[in-house]
């Protein structure tokens, strides 16, 4: 005797072990944060802001030139080593890209960071 499924029988048969992980999106966080937040971008005005000690990250393109990577470092250590930095994956044209600017963009400071979840790379890196 066969047995005849009802409407309730076919939530069953779903399998969520197959459930994608939602990953972070960086490009999406930093543009919601670009709209929504404040973002300092470009070598002189981020060393500028630098010296002020307003950021609470800084994104640094893969390309960054080694000199430049190596004065933020040495701000970083006169700041007691509390500022954080993240590597972006991509270049500073995707960075550029990121920021929806047309043009290399080699590192993003982030003052404010608005509604994106950019701060929990923080947490993420630990």
């Amino acid at each position: 005797m066969a047995r005849k499924k009802n409407k309730n029988d076919i939530g069953e048969s779903i399998d969520l072990s197959r459930k994608k992980v939602k990953e972070f999106d960086i490009d999406m966080n930093i543009k919601v944060a670009y709209k929504t937040g404040k973002i300092i971008y470009g070598r002189n005005q981020v060393l500028r802001e630098m010296r002020r000690d307003t950021f609470k990250m800084l994104i640094i393109g893969n390309n960054c030139p080694q000199e430049f990577e190596d004065q933020l470092n040495y701000y970083k250590s006169l700041m007691g080593n509390k500022l954080f930095f993240h590597k972006y994956k991509g270049s500073s044209h995707d960075l550029g890209l990121a920021c929806a600017k047309p043009y290399w963009i080699s590192v993003i400071g982030v003052i404010d960071a608005g509604d994106s979840d950019l701060l929990n790379l923080r947490s993420k890196s630990n």
